[in-house]
């Protein structure tokens, strides 16, 4: 009897650590962490105007000027991960972005900000790759100094 009762014990004991085990690896999927580095999860060109759709990877962002900065340095530098550029034949001559903070906030379309690229005289000589500094950046409309 007492044998029995000491197997009962131990066997609810292993299916409670099971359950918790169980439960942890969930959370861990659910709750997965944020690598805080953007990424392009869109891109479309109409004519040289590129369209992007980037995730911040972030749940908190201090400041929406930096992290526009970031993006517009990684189109120029074709450094997003799961999107590569084609430069080769024709570089945009602007950038429309929408990002969003979080994969969540996208699937849930919570866009975060509205980032432009573009130049200040509508001349399709002029590129972001080498012409930089013709250009001038806004965040949701304002005119950001870069």
């Amino acid at each position: 009897m007492k044998k029995q009762r000491i197997k009962g014990i131990v066997l609810v004991v292993v299916c409670f650590i099971c359950v918790l085990c169980i439960c942890s690896g969930f959370y861990r999927v659910q709750s997965k962490e944020l690598s805080e580095i953007p990424d392009a999860v869109n891109s479309t060109r109409f004519n040289t105007t590129e369209h992007l759709t980037v995730v911040a990877n972030q749940e908190e962002i201090a400041d929406k000027k930096e992290l526009a900065k970031q993006i517009v340095k990684m189109c120029r530098e074709n450094s997003f991960q799961s999107i590569k550029f084609s430069y080769d034949m024709v570089c945009p001559t602007e950038l429309q972005i929408n990002v969003y903070k979080t994969e969540k906030d996208f699937n849930d379309n919570r866009q975060f900000c509205e980032i432009a690229y573009s130049s200040e005289a509508e001349n399709e000589e002029y590129d972001i790759i080498h012409n930089p500094e013709k250009f001038i950046l806004y965040v949701d409309g304002e005119k950001v100094v870069y």
